[in-house]
This record gives C-alpha cells, sequence and structure tokens, in this order.
C-alpha cells in the first residue's frame, strides 16, 4: 500500500467468500494484516546472513594465508606451532574488539594498548604513544592489528623491548584536508642492542604483510628501514578510501 506520504507498508490478506445456495457469492470476509515489520526483518536477516558468509570466507582465506606464510618463514615444526598460535590468537583478540565497535569505536590506540598488554610488558616507561583519537573502519582494523602484532613481537624478540635500554615510540596524525586526507603511522624502536638480530634482507612474514598486504588491502604506502640501533617504519593510508574519521578532543 502506497501511503499520501509516500511510505509504503506490506499487507497479507485473507479471505474466503459466503455463498448462497446456488453457489452465488453473497458476501466476502477476511483479514488484512500489516506486515511490513516482519518483511524488513526478513530482509535485514538475508543481508546478515550474507554478510556473515562472506567475512566467513575472508576468515577462511585470512587464516589460510597466514598459515602458508607461516610455514614459508618457519624451519620447524614446533616454530611453526608458536608463531602460527600466536598469529591467530592476534586475530581472535582483533574479533573481541570488532564484536563491541558499536559500544566502543575502535582507535589506533586501542589497537596499540591491546598487542603491548598482549605481550605482557611491564615496563611501560620505554613506551610512548602519541596522536589523536582516529576512528578505524572494520574493513581496516584486520589488517592494521596483524601489522602492528607482527612489529611488537618482534620489537619483544629482537627490538628495543628485548633489552633495557631500549624505546619504542608510536606517533600519528591526519594529513591533508577533506576529502584527501591521510593517516600517518611512525613506528619508532631505538636503542636495540647489537649485533641486529633481524637482517636487512630478509623478508618474514610481518614485513611481508606491512610492505605488501597493507598497500594491496588499505591503498597504504608503507616503508620499512633497518639501520644500526634503530627500526622505523611508516604506514600512510588514505582515510577517505577507509571511510575512518577524526574524533573531538
Amino acid at each position: 500500500l502506497l501511503h499520501p506520504d509516500g511510505t509504503v507498508r506490506w499487507c497479507l490478506s485473507r479471505g474466503r467468500s459466503i455463498n448462497d445456495g446456488d453457489g452465488t457469492p453473497v458476501r466476502m470476509i477476511g483479514l488484512s494484516e500489516d506486515v511490513t515489520n516482519s518483511r524488513q526483518s526478513e530482509e535485514t536477516q538475508k543481508v546478515l546472513i550474507s554478510e556473515l558468509q562472506h567475512r566467513t570466507r575472508n576468515m577462511i582465506a585470512l587464516v589460510q594465508s597466514i598459515a602458508k606464510q607461516t610455514m614459508v618463514t618457519t624451519h620447524s615444526q614446533e616454530a611453526f606451532s608458536i608463531q602460527f598460535d600466536a598469529r591467530l590468537a592476534a586475530l581472535s583478540r582483533v574479533q573481541g574488539l570488532l564484536s563491541r565497535a558499536g559500544q566502543e569505536p575502535i582507535t589506533i590506540c586501542a589497537l596499540l594498548e591491546m598487542e603491548i598488554k598482549a605481550l605482557g610488558t611491564a615496563d611501560r616507561d620505554r613506551i610512548k604513544f602519541e596522536g589523536p583519537a582516529v576512528l578505524l573502519p572494520n574493513t581496516a582494523v584486520e589488517m592494521l592489528a596483524l601489522a602492528i602484532h607482527e612489529l611488537a613481537t618482534n620489537a619483544r624478540k629482537y627490538g628495543a623491548l628485548a633489552n633495557e635500554r631500549g624505546r619504542l615510540s608510536v606517533a600519528w596524525r591526519i594529513e591533508g584536508a577533506k576529502p584527501d586526507q591521510r593517516l600517518i603511522l611512525e613506528w619508532l624502536e631505538q636503542g636495540i642492542a647489537p649485533p641486529a638480530s633481524v637482517d636487512p634482507t630478509r623478508r618474514g612474514y610481518g614485513r611481508t604483510l606491512i610492505e605488501h598486504a597493507l598497500p594491496y588491502s588499505l591503498s597504504a604506502q608503507t616503508k620499512f628501514e633497518l639501520a644500526d640501533g634503530t627500526v622505523r617504519c611508516s604506514i600512510n593510508l588514505p582515510l577517505a578510501e577507509l571511510g575512518g574519521n577524526e574524533m573531538a578532543a
């Protein structure tokens, strides 16, 4: 039914005729029920099921990719098991954030705090986060969280958080004007104990993720540098394509 105000309502009508002795219809009785809300619920359910199937396929593909890349960069079953479990745990933490995204908007700082807490690093005096509260769309959270997980894990094993002299600072900012704003994230580790534990020519899973997966999936510009005693990683993301925005301070 099209109402005068332009709204459309769906009705389900049921009825039957009452006939006289010779079978001629003389009356009709029935019920017309407004089923607009139930119809909308059915359509919403179809969309949700389709989205769930799409997300499930993406998640399976992501887990398969993590497994393959981890297998390539490890040399024993034990090492594979440890690294694969850690990456799946990071992915699980992200899903926890996404499940609460409606009530707790996800920010870069939330991702950083989550991963540092997961590492169990007690000495927070050597860790500094600085930047505005930038909201992240759900489509960008998984890949960014995995990148941060890889950076944080390497910092704990080989980098700034592996010795008492090391310092880790992460700063982010927004550059440009709408609709061409970009989010710039700078990861800097200083005071890494020599000798360097990471071969500059080596491309592990974390570095492959940052230098190849982020540009492909998020249209990011990335740069990873190793120098004497320092690790620097920059991630440059187009906010317009991500759909993110800056929260008021």
